[in-house]
């Protein structure tokens, strides 16, 4: 298993995401998906002297966007290009389930991101 991408905070791959769009992916480890776990959780005490702790999963989505998509290329609404900026990319993590989806499983799968860049590499060799 290539493990060289872990060592470096900025490895990032452009995926294909549906049949016209690619989105830039950045590899998000460990650390950084607790920390948005940790921003994304409120803590509630029940009155009787224990913690309750609730994931905000919409909120989660966000800040993992925010963490993992640099760019994309092919989105189009209503016809006319639908550029990248961070406005559009939580709207995208906030409204497109198959977006989200994409975005959570993507970003965490080292070997899918290496498997990515050895394809374009050859590609473009």
């Amino acid at each position: 298993m290539e493990i060289g991408g872990l060592q470096r905070g900025d490895f990032a791959v452009w995926m294909p995401f549906g049949q016209d769009a690619e989105v830039l992916i950045r590899y998000v480890d460990r650390e950084e998906l607790e920390e948005i776990r940790r921003k994304s959780a409120t803590t509630r005490w029940d009155g009787r002297g224990s913690v309750e702790h609730t994931l905000d999963y919409l909120q989660a989505d966000i800040l993992l966007g925010r963490a993992s998509v640099r760019g994309w290329k092919g989105f189009t609404a209503n016809g006319e290009p639908f550029p990248y900026s961070g406005e559009n990319r939580d709207f995208l993590m906030r409204k497109s389930v198959e977006f989200a989806r994409f975005v959570n499983s993507a970003c965490m799968d080292m070997q899918r991101l290496a498997g990515q860049e050895r394809a374009q590499k050859r590609k473009n060799s």
